[in-house]
Parts: structure tokens; C-alpha cells; sequence
């Protein structure tokens, strides 16, 4: 089924934003063009994004954004439709009052991120700098919501379009920072944690160190077992490995250690395995290439998903450096201190370049819920699983893409974890059976 867009003038923005939301969205073949008589001539479904109204076809007034190039700041007001949240104001009277497609835009491409901000400790854009934080959408798929309204509106004014039913998918994922608290670390390295433990009085370390070191316990963080159970019913599942140089950030278990690559060869049997480019990797094109080289060797096949560790990526440098290595699908669109929906979207999109204007052989794969966002907003167990749930059911109702991030760690139900063993094969089960 085709869709025509008439526009003044046909940009590298509208083309992208139209593709996405009427294209990958609803399921249509879209027709832009900026000839009125090609349009007016058009047997179906018409949407004319520009200040002359046809009486058969659904009117948008344009806000600019998607006539523009570069990045500045723009003016945002907002304002509510059909008690959702909307800015970019351009008819208050129309049946869509603003512009969809440059408001959606604007969210989708994460143009607040280009434009300078105050970054936190780990040189990130905070969630409190974000638009959807300031006003209040945060936890809601914005984005989403305004499709299903533009889906209700072209269903009445075309009642013989066919439009494609959206299907709520689910992707857990997990990222294995500490493949192991103490475990194959080597002699030395465990000593010097025995003794630093002991230097610290931190006794219950010490004791749980020494036990797992003479083999009397099981390594704390050793919960694989425990996720392929309760992954079993979840095919999609993603696991991201860290391939680094140990550092103060980057404290896996090294790809070279034959335990790690058991794990990972275990692990990839059943399930797609990507990189978690190393926190010191930044954006050095040599580093990334090595430790994604040196993943794909162990796995035996391609490494083509990414998700950056403690989520660090600069815009548009990482997704360039990504795609040219040959990764496909990237999952750090989302919050380490809040959970919700950083590109007011739970629909996996292609990444833009705003600096070079034009769209990414990358595909962004927002994830909602982190279980290190949920401790740190001060959530228990209950309380972890509680929210996580309610975010589920909002990306069901509009057919998006739940997608959860979980470490090893948080099973292990010791220190910050003590109690949240459980937590994720509730969610899951509650998830699969929505």
C-alpha cells in the first residue's frame, strides 16, 4: 500500500522521518514529491506537510526543523493533543496541530545531544538535560503514541488503506562486565585482592574470596546457569562482551583466558552475541577494531551488534566508527541513572548524522530499563520488578519493542544485589506472558 507525502521542498530530513514513521512504522510504500499535480493525481492515501490544505489529504504544518541543516538551538513549547504531550505548535486549530514529523525528528535523532551540555563523570549526556526529562514524557513512548494517533487519522480519512499491525516484541539483553567477582583473575591479581581485602578489614570479602579461590564455593557473579533458564523462552536475547585491556573501568576476565572463552563460545551456541566496546576504547577507531576482531575470533563468526560500556558515545562519532567496522545494530539508547525512553521511542530506528546529514547503515535498538538505573533511583526488588512491568505494558499497547539490560552481578544476591536474585525471571515470565 503507497502513501503520498507532498512537501514544498523534499530534504534529506523529511525523507528519513517519512521512511521511519510511514514506511518501517505503519508499512507503507512512501511517494514523496514535491509536484501538486502528481499528488493531487494520486489514488490513495495523501499527507501534504506544507501550508496548502487539499481537501483529500491529512494536513501538517511544518515547524522548519526538517527544512534546516546544521544544529542550533530551537525554541520548544509545549503544548497537548488528544492528552498527549506535543511540541513544535504550527495550527492549533488543524486536526494535527503541530509537526509530527519535525517533533519526532528532533526525538529520534537526539539533536538536544549535538548541542552543547554539561556532561556527568563519565563525559555522558544526563538524563536530567534531556527535553522529555524537563517536561515530564520520559517514561512514556512519545514518539509511538503520536503514530498511533496518525494511524487513527488515516484510517478515517482512508477507510480502504490497509496499514500494518505493529507486533510488541521483547529483547532482553545482558552485558557481562564481571564475567566472575574472583575467579580467573590470576595468582597474583587474587592476592593482591585477598590483601587488600584484609588492609580494609573487609572480612566477609576476604572469607568470600579465599573460599571461591580454594574452590569450596561457587564465584559469586557465576549466574549463567540461572540466565539460561530463564532465558530459555526468549530466542532474541543479546549478550554483549567486553574484549578490553583490564583498567579501572574494564575489569572482565580477558578474551585470552580459555575459561572466558568457553563462557562466550556457550553463551553464542544459543544466543547473538555482540561487542561491548572496552570504556577505554573510546572513540580510537585501532582499539575498537582489535577487541572486536579479537571477539569475532572466539564466537567463530562476524560480531555485528554493539552496546557501549557504562553507555559512553559521542554523537555522531561512535555510530560512525560502528558502522564502518561493520556493526549493524547498536544498544546504548538508554539512561544508567533512569529508566524510560531517551529517544521517545520504543521502535528500533536508523541512525542520522546530523553533522553530515544523511542516515546510518545502523539501526538504533533502544533499550527501557536498566537493572543499575532501578538500585540507583532507589528501588527494591519489588519495586524494580513493579516499574519494569509498567513500562512493558505502555510499549505493549503501541506494539513497540521492550528491551530490558541486566549484568550477571545483579543475580548474585550479594552486597547492593542481596535480594534481586529473582527479579529478572519474574519480569521475564510476566513480559512473555503479556
Amino acid at each position: 500500500m503507497h502513501i503520498a507525502v507532498w512537501a514544498d521542498s523534499v530534504t534529506p530530513r523529511l525523507q528519513y522521518i517519512t521512511q521511519h514513521i510511514l514506511g518501517e512504522m505503519l508499512g507503507f510504500e512512501v511517494v514523496l514529491t514535491e509536484n501538486r499535480d502528481q499528488f493531487s493525481s494520486f489514488a490513495g492515501a495523501k499527507i501534504a506537510y506544507g501550508d496548502v490544505e487539499f481537501d483529500d489529504a491529512i494536513s501538517i504544518s511544518p515547524h522548519g526543523l526538517l527544512g534546516e541543516s546544521g544544529i542550533t538551538r530551537q525554541a520548544v513549547t509545549m503544548g497537548c493533543w488528544n492528552s498527549v504531550p506535543i511540541f513544535f505548535e504550527t495550527n492549533p486549530h488543524a486536526q494535527i496541530p503541530f509537526d509530527l514529523f519535525a517533533a519526532a525528528f528532533y526525538l529520534i535523532s537526539r539533536y538536544e545531544e549535538y548541542l552543547p551540555f554539561e556532561s556527568d563523570e563519565h563525559r555522558r549526556f544526563p538524563s536530567t538535560a534531556s527535553l522529555a526529562h524537563r517536561e515530564s514524557f520520559l517514561e512514556i513512548p512519545l514518539v509511538d503514541m503520536w503514530v498511533k494517533e496518525l494511524e487513527t487519522i488515516i484510517k478515517q480519512k482512508f477507510p480502504d488503506v490497509a496499514i500494518k499491525e505493529r507486533s510488541f516484541q521483547f529483547i532482553p539483553t545482558i552485558d557481562i562486565d564481571n564475567a566472575y567477582a574472583f575467579k580467573h583473575r590470576g595468582l597474583l591479581q587474587s592476592c593482591l585482592g585477598l590483601g587488600k581485602a584484609l588492609v580494609h578489614f573487609r572480612f566477609a570479602d576476604f572469607a568470600g574470596r579465599l573460599t571461591v579461590f580454594l574452590g569450596s564455593r561457587p564465584d559469586p557473579f557465576d549466574t549463567y546457569h540461572r540466565l539460561f533458564q530463564i532465558l530459555i523462552q526468549c530466542p532474541d536475547a543479546v549478550w554483549f562482551m567486553l574484549g578490553g585491556k583490564r583498567g579501572r573501568f574494564d575489569k572482565s576476565v580477558p578474551l585470552g583466558n580459555q575459561s572466558m572463552q568457553a563462557l562466550i563460545k556457550r553463551i553464542a551456541s544459543e544466543y547473538r552475541v555482540g561487542i561491548h566496546p572496552s570504556y577505554a576504547s573510546g572513540d580510537v577507531l585501532q582499539t575498537v577494531r582489535e577487541e572486536l576482531n579479537g571477539l569475532s575470533e572466539v564466537v567463530g563468526q562476524p560480531i555485528t551488534a554493539s552496546r557501549q560500556h557504562y553507555l559512553r558515545f559521542r554523537m555522531p562519532h561512535t555510530h560512525r566508527l560502528l558502522a564502518g567496522l561493520g556493526i549493524t545494530h547498536e544498544y546504548s539508547m538508554g539512561y544508567s541513572n533512569a529508566i524510560g525512553f531517551r529517544a521517545s521511542t520504543c521502535t528500533p530506528f536508523r541512525f542520522y548524522d546530523l553533522m553530515d546529514e544523511k542516515e546510518l547503515p545502523l539501526t538504533i535498538v533502544p533499550f527501557q530499563v536498566m537493572d543499575r538505573a532501578l538500585l540507583t533511583m532507589g528501588c527494591n526488588a519489588q519495586t524494580a520488578a513493579q516499574r519494569t512491568l509498567e513500562l512493558a505494558q505502555r510499549v505493549k499497547r503501541v506494539g513497540g519493542t521492550f528491551s530490558t539490560l541486566w549484568h550477571n552481578e545483579s543475580l548474585s544476591g550479594i552486597n547492593e544485589w542481596k535480594g534481586w536474585e529473582n527479579v529478572l525471571g519474574e519480569i521475564v515470565n510476566r513480559v512473555k506472558a503479556m
